[in-house]
């Protein structure tokens, strides 16, 4: 990809290529990843650490979904067997669909 977009809890923050290198937490909210000038892909995450280097971004979260292949109806159905915690999580995601 050509840059990725991530919730850092200072806010959000874009990693372009020779990036220098950072480790950096991060909050619930939406990974992009862009391609040819637009987004290509997006993760809902839950918090974790996002690791760049150079010439890459490793983003190590506690929870992930990729949202171009969520279903909110199955997503709807997790939520009444979740935990609070995890059921805030899937609102989120289901938002963000």
């Amino acid at each position: 990809v050509e840059m990725v977009v991530a919730p850092g809890v200072e806010g959000l923050f874009g990693v372009l290529p020779r990036h220098a290198p950072l480790l950096a937490a991060l909050t619930r909210g939406i990974v992009e990843l862009h391609q040819n000038g637009k987004v290509s892909d997006r993760y809902m995450i839950d918090g974790g650490l996002a690791d760049v280097s150079g010439e890459s971004v490793t983003i190590l979260a506690e929870r992930a979904i990729h949202l171009d292949s969520a279903n909110a109806t199955q997503l709807k159905t997790q939520v009444s067997d979740a935990s609070e915690d995890e059921a805030a999580f899937l609102n989120a995601v289901i938002a963000a669909l």
